[in-house]
Order: C-alpha cells, then structure tokens, then sequence
C-alpha cells in the first residue's frame, strides 16, 4: 500500500493508494477521516492527483461530517456518588457489598444500585449496558422499518461495540454499527443514529442528498443530534 500527500489550500490531505484489476479509480473517505484511493493497475501517481485534486473540497467535507459525527463522553471512574446513565435518565452509583452469591444491578429512584462481591464495578455496569442495548437497539430499529418502509428492500443486520470516534456506520452490504454508548441516551436520540445510518444505505456520503434525506426522515434532526452530544459529553 503507498501513500500519498498533497496540499489544498491550508490543509494536507494525506491518502492511501490501492492498486487492483478495476477499471476506474474509486475515492473513499471513512469515519476515522483517513482517505483511501483504489487505482487501475500501473497508475502512474500524477495520473491519480490529477483525478482526485479536483475532488478535495469534497474530500474535506466529509472529513468535517464525520468530525462532528463523532461522539465525546466523559471518563467515569465508577465510584460511589458517580452520575451515570441509562435511555436519558441520570442514576446515583450505589455500591452495596456482599459475601457471595452474583451480582445485581438495578435501577430504581434515581439510582443505579449495584450488590456485589467484587471490588471493581467497571465489568457489571459494561455488561448491563451491552445486554440492554442488544434489545432496545433490536426493538427500534424494528419500529423505524416499520415507520419507513423503504428501507425494507435493504438486507440490514445490526450489532454494536463501544466506539471512540463515531455514533455509528452502515456498510454498503447493510451492515449497521452501532455505539454502545447509545444506551444511555434517550430513545429519541438514539433513532436519530438509526435513521442517520439508514440515509447511508442509500447515500454513502455526507452528500447535499444525503441531508435532505435525512432532513425529510426527521425534520429536527441537528436539535436531537446537539442533545445528544450534550447529554453524553
């Protein structure tokens, strides 16, 4: 794989270069901001400048989208008296310690309320959020293909993973990626991640298309997304 680098305005733009038996050269940007180019075989590196240049406003366009896409939360250190959430709601850590049998968590009158043996907290607040958001997760996306059909002609599957730079992705063969962080904000929010995603099955760039798409789906979508971002910030 070679790289190569070239200056737009004030900003280098830095892309990796694939070479393959295809017959046009492809551009790609991914949610990390990395750059990808895919070339004929042979391509000589000023034949590839002279196509992608052209195409660097466009280039550093998704680049700022998926910046502003990605998710800031805080840090927890997972003590008692700590804030933490679940679906928009704000939780006391309580931490009651046992002599044996598992551990519990409940969530009742403003607590996440925890019984354990154990010292460390972190793994049984990771695993109650990854358990909760393969149902919840499921169930929306569920009501969100009911509400909008046409994404019924798509083969779509859905799983998640605690990411540090995006809410999620969707790859072309319909694969959607989502946060696990999700689960501790509003349902509301969390369809908004959802249907951002779903726009990609049929606009795979942060396009003027893709955000009428997105735009005509929920109309107060950049409101929805500010309150995410502040809530888990």
């Amino acid at each position: 794989m070679d790289k190569i680098e070239y200056r737009y305005g004030s900003k280098t733009i830095v892309a990796e270069v694939l070479y393959s038996n295809r017959k046009t050269l492809d551009l790609r940007v991914f949610p990390e901001g990395n750059v990808q180019i895919t070339a004929p075989l042979n391509t000589p590196v000023d034949i590839i400048l002279e196509k992608v240049k052209p195409k660097s406003k466009w280039v550093i366009q998704q680049q700022k989208a998926f910046e502003l896409y990605r998710p800031f939360t805080s840090d927890k250190i997972y003590i008692p008296g700590e804030t933490h959430r679940y679906l928009g709601r704000q939780y006391k850590l309580k931490i009651t310690k046992k002599e044996k049998g598992y551990s519990t968590i409940s969530l009742a009158k403003g607590l996440m309320h925890i019984e354990t043996t154990k010292e460390d907290v972190e793994p049984i607040i990771i695993k109650f959020y990854k358990s909760k958001a393969d149902v919840v997760f499921s169930e929306l996306l569920q009501k969100l293909l009911e509400e909008f059909p046409r994404f019924k002609e798509y083969e779509i599957s859905l799983s998640h993973k605690f990411l540090k730079k995006r809410w999620g992705s969707c790859a072309t063969n319909g694969n959607i990626l989502l946060n696990t962080e999700l689960i501790k904000a509003s349902k509301i929010c969390i369809e908004y991640v959802i249907i951002h995603e779903l726009c990609h099955l049929i606009h795979p760039n942060h396009s003027k298309e893709f955000y009428e798409s997105l735009t005509e789906l929920l109309p107060n979508w950049q409101k929805i997304k500010h309150t995410l971002e502040v809530s888990l910030g």
